[in-house]
């Protein structure tokens, strides 16, 4: 049997093999995608041998690193508002003594690339530790954006170090100017992809174009960053980064890149880290809880004495800050895809970090004597802000063409949409209005560029019986949520219902 036929087999085994796995997790309270990593060592060679990677497999996980990261770039790291200062002391902090202590044990063990395998252990994870907040209903109280703001620069910094080491070959201090310059390249250009991406869409009017491009983009930076000896996942990374605010006008793209990646790539790419592994031996097991509990330890104890930096409980900043289970995951999976570490290497370390991030998330729980959140069911007197995250954003950007936009009104079957410029809502466009156009300017006008009517605004505190006395007095087609100036979702009458009645 061919290897391309076989493949297919594998595919469609490790795929709903993984959504079983992840489910099982969930319903434990446990983090999910730890499920599929322990589905692809029981598959691989590490146990029973039943799956082995080949060429296509190999490809398909290394495009859902680059796919996955890029995701964490548009998602995960955010810096809409400035830091407080006395965050960055203590997410330096919290990077010195993981890295002294777990250098120490890693050296010990013998590891032949310590620096490589030193920065995936040592930094704190911003999206687990995310949906762990948002999860526990603290992800906007000041305890969960302090440990927020900690992880993601904790994140970024070894992100950029482990760039350093990945390419260092011995020279340091080149290879370090080499990626610095790589990096503010990509800044520097990041702008221009998004002119870019938004002028493909105003020319080429082809189905599905705006995602074609996208992909497009993120391949072929991927390339460029390869030829030019850097590493196309981290170049992901920073793309997605440089891009969530062309996202943000884009929630509907947004949503078929999740699809996308979540539904087929990101559950291959976490069996496949488990099929990497060696054989699972005592040995083997007994290395990875050293290394464990090198790396919880080292990390509550950095975070444990930051707190006070930050004025956070010491015990939940400790475990807030030892989250794993992300960025680092596929950070070690790049290095071993680059030949920078041994199988054996990546075996010890990918273990250590799937235990800690099975572990730490229910200490985290049993200290905070948090409970899961449920979404919570609306009432007339509920405020806005309580249901917020079951309200969708459905905006269109002052760019697209009204063609565009007839197409977004269909899918949602919407009577009109908040057209929003930069993130601010500029007014509304309605059916009746399109409909008072010549449909041969659907292709050349843009919304900015026809009548707009006013858009109706009240704040995240306002109660649903105030909101639905707003659609009465106004007639509004559709009403924008604001909070701190900021667009959080644009309501219609019909989704205050459906809350109210489900």
């Amino acid at each position: 049997m061919s290897v391309l036929v076989i493949t297919l087999l594998y595919l469609g085994i490790m795929l709903i093999l993984a959504k079983v796995a992840e489910e099982g997790f969930s319903r434990l309270g446990l983090i999910p995608f730890v499920g599929s990593i322990f589905l692809g060592i029981l598959l691989g060679p590490g146990v029973t041998g039943a799956i082995q990677v080949n060429q296509i497999v190999s490809f398909i996980s290394s495009l859902g690193i680059v796919l996955l990261l890029f995701l964490a770039g548009v998602e995960e790291i955010s810096v809409d508002h400035d830091i407080p200062k006395n965050v960055i002391p203590a997410s330096a902090l919290q990077l010195v003594i993981p890295l002294v202590v777990v250098l120490l044990v890693v050296i010990r063990m013998g590891l032949p690339s310590p620096f490589v395998v030193l920065v995936p252990l040592i930094m704190t994870s911003a999206g687990p530790l995310t949906r762990l907040l948002i999860d526990l209903g603290i992800g906007k109280e000041r305890v969960g954006t302090t440990l927020f703001y900690q992880a993601t620069l904790v994140e970024i910094v070894s992100v950029v170090i482990f760039s350093i080491f990945l390419q260092s070959r011995g020279d340091l201090l080149p290879t370090t100017l080499e990626i610095l310059g790589l990096i503010i390249s990509i800044f520097a250009v990041g702008p221009f992809i998004a002119k870019f991406l938004e002028k493909v869409e105003s020319y080429v009017k082809v189905r599905e174009i705006e995602f074609a491009s996208v992909i497009s983009v993120i391949l072929i930076v991927g390339f460029l960053a390869d030829y030019l000896k850097f590493n196309s996942a981290i170049s992901a990374l920073f793309l997605g980064f440089l891009l969530r605010n062309y996202f943000k006008d884009r929630p509907d793209l947004l949503e078929k890149l999740r699809g996308f990646t979540y539904g087929f790539f990101e559950p291959l790419f976490f069996v496949s880290i488990g099929l990497y592994f060696v054989r699972l031996t005592p040995q083997l097991l007994l290395s990875s809880l050293v290394l464990m509990t090198a790396v919880i330890s080292s990390k509550f104890l950095s975070g444990f004495m930051s707190s006070r930096l930050v004025n956070v409980d010491p015990i939940l900043n400790g475990l807030g800050t030892s989250v794993k289970g992300g960025v680092d995951v596929s950070l070690l999976i790049t290095a071993l895809n680059a030949g920078a570490i041994s199988s054996q290497e990546y075996s010890y370390s990918t273990l250590a970090i799937s235990f800690s991030a099975l572990l730490v998330p229910i200490l985290f729980k049993l200290r905070g004597g948090f409970k899961v959140a449920k979404p919570s069911r609306a009432r007339l007197n509920t405020r806005l802000k309580e249901v917020l995250n079951q309200i969708p954003l459905i905006t269109v950007s002052c760019e697209s063409y009204l063609r565009e936009v007839i197409e977004k009104i269909n899918e949602r079957g919407l009577r009109g949409i908040v057209v929003v410029n930069n993130g601010r809502p500029m007014g509304v466009l309605s059916v009746s209005t399109l409909l008072e156009i010549n449909p041969e300017d659907y292709g050349r006008l843009r919304a900015c560029e026809v009548p707009l009517d006013e858009v109706v605004i009240v704040d995240e505190k306002a109660r649903v019986l105030d909101v639905l006395r707003k659609f009465r007095e106004t007639e509004a087609i559709v009403i924008a949520v604001m909070s701190n100036g900021k667009l959080r979702a644009t309501v219609y009458e019909r989704e205050l219902f459906r809350l109210l009645s489900s």
